[in-house]
């Protein structure tokens, strides 16, 4: 049974996400809209823009962190290099694995037989997103918990900091 910390911690960490997840969405899509980009530039772009708006906000509000802490700062980002990897590699593989089609939402006059397209989304796109950001997620909820923002002795005990036990 998960306990009533955690489990407040993951709806914040989801919250965060969430936001987070929009951000590179809006980000890679948009990027991706520009012939000359290439997707794994576009999503590498969208993922270091979101990750560094994703610390900042788990720091302060889902684990309660104020203070500036270089090492937890080095940390972090040695843990998002990694699920960063995984997120563009897994976001390729997505990409190659899921057919290529679109999501229309189209305007059709009564008066003519043409379509006009008013919305369209890239459903592979969006899909390898998804499956990418889920991979990176899990990775980044266990490594911020567990390393990234973990209390240490001294900041549950101040009184001990310095000592030998």
């Amino acid at each position: 049974m998960i306990s009533r910390e955690t489990y407040i911690e993951l709806t914040k960490f989801g919250i965060v996400g969430a936001m987070c997840f929009g951000m590179d969405l809006s980000i890679y899509y948009g990027l991706t809209m520009l012939p000359w980009i290439p997707t794994f530039i576009a999503k590498s772009i969208s993922v270091v823009s979101s990750t560094l708006f994703n610390y900042y906000l788990n720091k302060t509000w889902t684990w309660g962190q104020k203070n500036r802490d270089t090492k937890r700062f080095a940390r972090y980002i040695a843990l998002y290099s990694i699920s960063g990897l995984l997120n563009v590699l897994s976001n390729e593989f997505f990409l190659q694995w899921l057919p290529d089609n679109e999501f229309q939402m189209l305007i059709i006059p009564t008066e003519q037989a043409l379509q006009k397209p008013l919305f369209t989304i890239k459903l592979d796109k969006f899909l390898a997103a998804i499956g990418a950001t889920t991979v990176g997620m899990m990775i980044n909820f266990i490594g911020q918990k567990w390393w990234v923002f973990k209390e240490t002795a001294s900041a549950i005990f101040p009184e001990d900091e310095g000592k030998i036990h």
